[in-house]
Formats: structure tokens, sequence, C-alpha cells
């Protein structure tokens, strides 16, 4: 007894940077794990001393199962599973951890030895039961070993004292001692011995025991973790959900999205329940639909329901999630699907009466419904059954003995997208391709061969897979997509062949700029980005040679640069695959970008040609359109509000719901600002918002885009703010900057203003006794308020 509260003791000190209530949490599971063991381990052959078990085991022993001391088990997410058959052992030594969904299967003789570590949803069975007259073959585990998540021990196999196995890995035959192991096969990869444990934890990713390493490689578009706040939630699933929840909250895939506890198979009550006050930013509710939609499961069983009985189905599902995501910053919903092996009805599947014609009535009507809801998105599940396949592979094992439907690919593949979406929401999507030329865009070295002869459609596949990586790099611009061109070529020579190849599908004009010379391709993206007013965040590069890739990499690490495919016949395979352009939201300003910068080429030809920055900004005829945020706007606003990072006080970010909810308050206001000159509209560019709290007008959003910074609208703000508190007899305007690092043209702004600053620089002030000026050369058009007149002429 002793011994035992002195762990919990230790626990409880370990533990010390916690939250009280997480710490009671996590000692009431200690507490109760201690307690409850003797009864979920009653099925077992002999037990030692201070095991600890959270979550019931399945246990089967028509052999001997043998457990040493000191055992942790968990069973939260998805059983544990020990088998031994007639005649089978199971010999499980001291301090042995082992994780959720884990089964351990002796026809003949399993060893765990001392101190083993074993991750979520590993196999261990001495039988192949793939194989049903295969014999079966003891299998040793060596004392000290950590097997990672979802790694299957074949029977015979002989792993070494001290080992570690990484993820995903499956291991036969003999590992020697102190050996990092790895591979389908697993493979050593290096020797331990000389490693620290700190080392042996960073070779396999992760502290143990509940390491589960990324599956990632070169290709992936990780985020730094300083770049995103953590985010806390709920999945809601009818399926045992553990390994994503595990892969959700990866800390080095930024944004870590930690799920707080949620009952299985309860999606209805989770609905109905509201959220825990520090876990409202995102909801994951994942249904099959033969659980979800009465309807469908009749339809499922081989009985009738009619189009009508699905859609009500959905219909009434639906209402239940757009009730519940209004508390909560963002729900995902993914669509219903179908096991692969599910045929139904066969050759008349998608006639009616049939399951995949149910199916696609039902996903059609929940994507029509949950449209309604700006915060509330329907991601393909089928995409990631797709992406995640492997032929002959069945999950049917998976479902039966932990109800887990799905593979832990495909759960990879959902916390990916389900991240990428985060930082989409975030304002963390990509807004600038830069492409190289040679074999990136065109097959051959231009300048050798001449534009005439390069390989461009025409009857040649790589000729057609250049014309179709084109036409896909096209696409983007249409979701608001700049694209650019830095390349090691003589700059007239390229651009001949831009606009001369008659197969060419992307010309100048698809350019928002270039860099085509000889020299360093990192500094020539540095000089581009830095042209067009964008953060190295922004960019993405694209280059089929892997030095200059790696060049870019090395000296602009903010900027994407994912691996590229040797042969052409994979790049749109592979840019179409990009997570990094992701956008919430696709407005009128996203499809005319590109038209929208060449705007802004022409207004620098004229600011060259003009001799004062103030001649300059009188010639443009800049207006700024003013207009309360509503219906009509707010999905560019919201868009703009969390994309934007220089020119932007507060960097506060809102949803769609959150904005319409903070302007309903009679002492806030919020207004988008358009902004146009002779050359055009740069559309909706600006976003200032103000409230009145305690007698001072507080400036909470002020917000503008990069493309118009530096034409005086930032004045023109202040203006507006200053003015709006005079209308309502506020003597004093208040701006608080809060730094990020990015926001730094924000501060510079305030610090070259008229306003008033205290010590620190953060707080400026403007006395509303007087009006602040407006800029000269400016009109303001404030629209659905005609008795105020336009000032600035």
């Amino acid at each position: 007894m002793n011994a035992f509260v002195e762990k919990v003791k230790r626990s409880w000190s370990r533990d010390s940077d916690l939250p009280l209530a997480e710490r009671a949490r996590k000692g009431y599971r200690y507490l109760a794990g201690a307690i409850l063991a003797p009864l979920y381990l009653r099925g077992v052959s002999r037990r030692g001393a201070r095991s600890r078990v959270v979550g019931e085991p399945r246990i089967v022993n028509d052999g001997r199962i043998q457990i040493g001391n000191d055992l942790v088990m968990t069973s939260l997410f998805s059983p544990v599973e020990l088998v031994s058959l007639a005649g089978g052992e199971i010999h499980v030594g001291d301090g042995v951890h082992v994780n959720y969904g884990t089964s351990i299967r002796a026809a003949k003789r399993v060893t765990l030895g001392d101190n083993v570590s074993i991750g979520p949803y590993c196999i261990i069975d001495d039988t192949d039961l793939t194989s049903p007259e295969a014999k079966a073959a003891p299998i040793s585990v060596g004392a000290g070993t950590w097997l990672a998540g979802r790694v299957t021990v074949l029977p015979g196999t002989t792993i070494g004292a001290g080992s570690v196995i990484t993820a995903g890995s499956i291991v036969s035959g003999t590992i020697p001692e102190a050996s990092l192991a790895g591979g389908i096969p697993a493979r050593v990869i290096r020797s331990l011995r000389d490693a620290s444990p700190e080392q042996i934890d960073a070779a396999a990713g992760r502290p143990k025991p509940r390491a589960v390493p990324s599956d990632r490689n070169a290709t992936s578009e990780i985020v730094p973790t300083s770049a995103m706040l953590p985010m806390r939630g709920l999945v809601l699933a009818d399926f045992t959900i553990g390994d994503l929840a595990v892969r959700l909250a990866d800390a080095t895939d930024a944004p870590s999205m930690r799920v707080v506890d949620a009952p299985y198979c309860q999606t209805t009550q989770g609905l109905l329940t509201p959220p825990q006050s520090d876990a409202a930013d995102f909801i994951l509710v994942w249904t099959r639909p033969e659980l979800a939609l009465p309807a469908f499961d009749r339809v499922a069983r081989g009985e009738s329901a009619s189009e009508q009985e699905l859609t009500d189905d959905v219909d009434a599902f639906a209402e239940r999630v757009l009730r519940c995501a209004e508390s909560y910053r963002v729900a995902f919903v993914p669509t219903w699907t179908l096991p692969s092996h599910q045929r139904g009805l066969g050759l008349i599947d998608y006639r009616p009466g049939g399951l995949s014609w149910a199916l696609t009535v039902a996903n059609a009507r929940l994507s029509t419904m949950l449209a309604q809801a700006p915060n509330t998105y329907v991601l393909n599940a089928n995409r990631w059954l797709v992406a995640t396949a492997t032929a002959g592979r069945s999950m049917s094992k998976g479902w039966y003995l932990g109800k887990v439907p799905y593979s832990a690919e495909m759960f990879a593949e959902v916390a990916r997208d389900l991240k990428a979406a985060a930082r989409a929401l975030s304002g963390q999507a990509r807004k600038l391709l830069v492409l190289d030329l040679d074999d990136t865009m065109w097959g051959g070295i231009v300048g050798d061969i001449g534009w005439e002869n390069l390989q461009l459609g025409g009857h040649d596949g790589i000729g057609e897979a250049f014309v179709d990586f084109q036409h896909a790099v096209k696409a983007l611009t249409r979701r608001g997509i700049v694209l650019g061109i830095v390349s090691k070529n003589t700059e007239s020579v390229a651009l001949e062949a831009i606009e001369s190849h008659p197969q060419m599908v992307l010309r100048k004009k698809d350019f928002v700029g270039w860099r085509i010379n000889w020299t360093d391709k990192a500094q020539n993206i540095a000089d581009l980005a830095a042209e067009l007013n964008l953060g190295l965040q922004s960019v993405v590069f694209l280059d089929d040679n892997p030095v200059e890739r790696a060049r870019v990499r090395e000296a602009l690490p903010e900027v994407f640069v994912p691996e590229w495919p040797e042969t052409p016949f994979l790049y749109t395979e592979r840019l179409q695959a990009l997570r990094c352009f992701d956008s919430p939201a696709i407005s009128r300003e996203d499809a005319d970008r590109t038209a929208l910068y060449a705007a802004e080429r022409q207004r620098d030809a004229a600011r060259t040609n003009v001799g004062s920055i103030d001649e300059w900004l009188q010639g443009l005829g800049i207006t700024v359109q003013v207009e309360a945020v509503g219906a009509a706007n707010l999905a560019r606003t919201t868009q703009l509000l969390n994309k934007t990072n220089q020119m932007n006080l507060s960097t506060r970010r809102l949803s769609e719901v959150e904005v319409t909810e903070w302007c309903a308050s009679d002492s806030h206001a919020m207004w988008a600002l358009t902004v146009g000159d002779k050359f055009g509209s740069a559309g909706l560019t600006g976003i200032l918002s103000v409230e009145e709290v305690d007698g001072v007008c507080q400036v909470v959003d002020f917000v503008l885009s990069c493309r118009v910074m530096g034409r005086r609208i930032e004045h023109c703000m202040l203006h507006l703010a200053a003015d709006w508190a005079r209308s309502r007899e506020i003597g004093t305007m208040q701006l608080a900057y809060g730094k990020t690092a990015k926001n730094a043209p924000c501060h510079q702004l305030l610090l070259a203003s008229e306003l008033e600053r205290d010590r620190s620089e953060t707080m400026f002030v403007w006395n509303c006794s007087a009006p602040f000026p407006a800029p000269a050369g400016i009109d303001i058009r404030r629209v659905g308020a005609p008795s105020v007149t336009a000032v600035g002429a």
C-alpha cells in the first residue's frame, strides 16, 4: 500500500504544471485503474502486484496468461485484447505498458520482457491468421523494447532487448539488441547502444509510452508549432476514434488539436450537450449512415425506403448538427461512405432502392443542409478511403475486435486534412506559387533548343502531362492564388516562349511578377515576395531541380518547397494533393486577384513617372467605399480578417458567426472598405471596427490588405474611427497595438501618425474634440449614409 501511495505522489508531482482539475482527473483515473485491475484481470492465470488497468480489456484464456508486477494497461479508446488458445502461453514481465487497441494472441508462446512499452493498435500474434494451416511460432520481445503505434509482430520473431520499432512497421525474423528498426518488413536503421534515453525517444519521434511517430516525409506541409495556438474540441463518432485523437494532438504539426473525452457511440447525446467552456474550438461529427439514418439502415438490410424518407432523416440529423455548431468556432462533418466490399445491388445499385443511390441522395442532402451555417464544413470522406486503400486488405477484424472500421493510414490522412482546414481557417493558407520554367513548366531547356522544340502538348505523353500541369496551375488562380516565375534563363527568350508557343496554357498575363535571370533563386524569391508586399510564409516554390529546392529551403525556411516528382507524369497529381492552398471560402476578389496585381503594376509604372508621392496619389483618383459589414460582404470580410497579418492592429481571428454576433451590439460598429482608382477596383481590402468602452472609443480591428498599403487608406480609417467617436460625443479614441511577428508595418504607421502614444509605444490616443484629418485626394463614399458627404477633394 505504501508503494502505491508513493507512486500516486510521484505522479501528482510530475503533473504539477497541469491545471488542478486535470491533475485531479488523472489522479482519479490512476486510483480507479488500480482498484479495478483485479476485476479486469480476473481472467488471467497469474497477476503480479500493483497493476493499473484503465478501461476493460478483452481476455480469453484457454491456455495460460501470466502477468508480472506494475503492469499499466489502457483500453480507453479501444480494448486491449489478450488471447491464449489451447496450449498457448502469454508471459508479460514486470513494468510493462500496453496501450489501447493492441492485440496479443498466442497459440504457442508470446513473451514480453520487463519494461516493454507497446503503443496503440499493435498486433503481436504467433499464428498467421491469413493462412489457417500455418504452424504457430513463438514470439519474444526483449526487455526495455519499445513498439511504437500500429506495429505488427509476425510469428517466429525475436526482438532484442532495448530496441525501438518505429510506427507502422511489420517485424519478422530477428532484430538485434539495442537497434532502431522500421519499415515493411522492418530493417535495422542504426544501433542504439551508445544512445542516451533522450536520443532514443527522438529517434522514434515521441516520448513513451503513448508514442505515435508522425507519418510524414519530405513533402509534408508542416507549420511550426509557434505559428498557431493549440485547439481543444470534441470528436463525436459511432465507432472507436482513439487513433485519430492521438494524431490530432501531435504538437509537431500545428495546430495541436486536443480532443476532450467523449462517450463512445453517443453522437445524439453529444450533439445535444453544450461544449466545455475551454473546448469549443471545433467539433467533428463522424457517423456511419446505417446508424445516423434509419431509412438508410432499412435499405442496407434489403428493405425499402423512399427518397423522401431518406431526406427527412438527413434533415433531422442536419438540424441537430446545425444547432450544435452554434456553440463551436467550427464544425466538421465527414460524408457518409460504404466499405469497398459492399456492392449493394451490384449492376442496379445506383437505381432507386440501391445502397449507392441511397448514399448519394443522403450526402447531397447533407451538403445542402449544412451549407446554411458558415462555420460548418462537409468533408469528403470517400477521398480518404481511396487515398489509403490497400488491395486485398479488410478492416473487418478491426471492427469486430475494437469497433475500428478504418485503417491507421486513413486516420492519418484525416488528421492531415483537419489540421490543414484549421490552418486555412486561421489565415495560414499560402498565397503565391512561384514556378521554375525548364523541365517544370515545360519539357526541355528553352535556351538550348528554342521554344519551337519544347515538349508541351502534341501527340506526346510528356507534352500532354505538362499541358495538364499548366491547366492545374491556372485553376489555382481562380481560387485566389497568384503566380510568379523564378528561373535561371534569359528573360527575353523565356517570355517569348510563354507568349509564342501555341500549346502554352499560362501566358504573361497569368503571372503577377517574375525574376528570370542568372542570379540566386533564393534571392529572387525574396525580391519577388517583397515586390508583391507578401511575407515569405505565403510562398510556395516548385522546381524540378533538387539542388535548387535544397538551396531555397536552407536560405528561406519560411518558404514551402515540396519535394517534386522525377517524372512529369506525376506533376499534376502532386500539385492537386497539396493542402497549403486550402481556404474556407472563395470570394470575387480571389477570382480577380491576378488582374488586381496587374493593375498594381500599372500603378507602379505611373509612380516612376511622377516626381513626388503626393503627386502620384493625386493622380490615381483613389476612392474608398465604406459600408457596414452585413450579409453581402460577410464572407470576404471574415476571410480578410483571418488572413491579413501585416497591417493588423490586434490580429483578431473570428468566424462568420462570431463576426455577426459581435456586430449585433449597439456599442460596436464594423465597416468594410472597398478601394478603387483609375486603374480599377482593388476589391474589399480594409476592415475597421470600433467599440465604446467606459466612454472611450476603442479601435478593435484595423486591417488593410498589403495590396493597398502606402496609399493613405490607413489615414482614412483613422479619420473614420474618430468621426464615429465624435458622432457619439465620445471624447477619446484609443488604439492598443498588439505586437506579433508580422504586424510591424502597423506599428510603424502608428508611430508616424499624429496620434499621441504612451511610454511603451503600444497605446495610441486621439483627442476627439478635433476631427482626425482626412487625407487629400481620396474620395470617401459611405454606403447607406447619404447625409455624410465625401471628403478629401
